[in-house]
């Protein structure tokens, strides 16, 4: 009878075992990436009053007799099932979609390495991704370039990031067929002509009268004397009437030097007529330099000036020019399409660029067309932009830590690294959502995510425990009844006790 008791009593420490993951599992039924627990029994040793006997001389063999010592716990597992999905849009919240694990570290090495599922990141004052007790999430940090570093560490996302300005230029061993100003778009065909080209080069208007040539031209803006004086500097303000009705399009781009100063050029395309000898439509493009105060200096000079008013041309390589001084001559065939030279060269010298070497450039008007429809030649690409601070992050679902800047431009600043185990099972749990490797878990295998059968994450989400509320209800009932059966073992194998005492009696 005792035997009876003691096997009662080894039961209900086993239920009460499974009580405590049960209350654990229900206490943490909204904790972020908790993985839940389950508890299996087993029975313990078991006393053999008769072994077995084969058979012998014609009697049949015989089973052996044993009686049980009672239950005890077989294993606590947890179980690594994935939670549902919880939609937060906060950038910094992370959801593994499959297999793996966050890794984070408070050691300043980053030898220190924990893993977790709960991905409930945020930055701190230094700008580090870090878990709500501090800890940091591991990855691999991008260099200046954007090209990722080997080696483990604190991933961060520092504001104070710039991100470097680059000049409209030429590589630097010049690259075969580089874009730096491309020009694309139409000239309207029915624009009025101002005039046409005769047989010397001259260029005619309606009157017959010769208004300039096919290398100078007239200029849509003439210089201004008493303007020029008063601002001290040359300005090109005077419109030509009888020229600007001949214009077909007016537009401004910006360029970039060294130190990422922007430099305005306004752009006029003029239909100066057909050329007689072959046919060909001949425009006229200028471009009008634009300084920050508005100021308009014109090919071929500076922004300083004479005693006598007029612009000053005794140094123009420091002031702005494009091809060589001269105007330049875009002409079309009979499709529309542009023929012979369409690639103007432009020097913006260091009297314009605040210290920075003067800028020196190609623009390609190959793409440009000629029909009978409305004129919207514009850039369609400009090498370069202006220094710029970070200003957005977003975070990808293959990890990678974008960043944008003011500038326009995006780079990436590092990318998040998760880890693998033969065995999660094996893990073992630490504190605050994290688990420990264990031999029985086998060495974290390190990837990055969606990437050599590495799983993806969702940016903006968070993965919810994975605790079934009514399976644990479930759990608890039976659990339950399992202790009270037990109990009433124990209150019966009493009674019998005091039964036996009583025989004396």
């Amino acid at each position: 009878m005792m035997r009876s008791m003691y096997s009662a009593v080894s039961s209900l420490r086993a239920h009460q075992t499974k009580m405590d993951v049960i209350g654990n599992n229900i206490a943490n039924v909204n904790t972020v990436g908790f993985k839940g627990s389950r508890v299996t029994f087993k029975e313990t040793f078991a006393q053999t009053v008769k072994g077995a006997g084969g058979a012998q001389d014609g009697r049949g063999g015989t089973n052996p007799m044993q009686i049980g010592l009672g239950a005890d716990v077989a294993s606590i597992d947890t179980i690594q099932r994935r939670g549902a999905v919880e939609r937060t849009d906060n950038p910094t919240d992370l959801m593994i979609n499959g297999d793996g694990y966050f890794m984070v570290s408070d050691d300043i090495n980053f030898l220190n390495r924990y893993y977790t599922r709960a991905g409930n990141f945020m930055l701190d004052e230094g700008g580090s991704l870090v878990t709500q007790d501090g800890y940091k999430v591991l990855g691999y940090m991008a260099d200046e370039t954007g090209r990722l570093k080997s080696s483990l560490e604190g991933l961060k996302i520092d504001k104070s990031l710039v991100y470097p300005p680059q000049a409209t230029r030429p590589s630097d061993p010049p690259i075969p067929g580089e874009e730096i100003v491309t020009f694309k778009g139409n000239l309207d065909s029915n624009t009025t002509s101002f005039g046409e080209i005769d047989a010397s080069g001259n260029i005619q208007n309606e009157k017959g009268a010769i208004v300039g040539d096919s290398n100078g031209g007239a200029a849509i803006y003439s210089f201004d004397t008493e303007l020029s004086k008063a601002a001290g500097k040359p300005i090109y303000a005077q419109k030509n009437e009888d020229l600007s009705q001949s214009l077909a399009r007016e537009t401004t781009i910006e360029v970039f030097d060294d130190f990422g100063n922007v430099h305005q050029l306004k752009m006029l395309f003029t239909k100066i007529g057909v050329d007689s000898t072959n046919d060909q439509s001949v425009w006229k493009v200028d471009a009008i330099y634009m300084d920050q105060d508005g100021a308009m200096i014109a090919n071929n000079t500076t922004n300083k000036y004479t005693a006598d008013g007029k612009p000053d041309t005794t140094d123009v390589s420091n002031g702005f020019n494009y091809n060589g001084g001269n105007s330049f001559i875009l002409k079309f065939d009979k499709n529309g399409k542009v023929v012979g030279d369409s690639k103007m060269t432009f020097n913006i010298g260091k009297d314009l660029t605040d210290g920075a070497d003067a800028l020196v450039f190609d623009m390609d008007l190959s793409n440009l067309t000629q029909f009978a429809d409305k004129s919207n030649a514009d850039a369609s690409f400009i090498k370069g932009y202006k220094q710029g601070s970070l200003s957005e992050y977003a975070i990808a679902p293959n990890g990678e830590v974008i960043g944008m800047f003011d500038n326009g431009q995006r780079r990436l600043l590092g990318r998040v690294a998760i880890a693998n185990f033969k065995n999660p099972s094996g893990l073992q749990r630490f504190q605050s959502n994290m688990f420990l490797e264990t031999r029985n878990s086998g060495n974290a295998v390190i990837g990055k995510p969606g990437q050599d059968g590495f799983a993806g994450l969702n940016p903006g989400s968070l993965e919810m425990s994975n605790v079934d509320l009514g399976q644990e209800f479930t759990n608890m009932i039976t659990t339950q009844r399992g202790f009270q059966a037990n109990s009433r073992v124990i209150t019966t194998t009493d009674q019998m006790l005091e039964e036996l005492v009583n025989l004396k009696r």
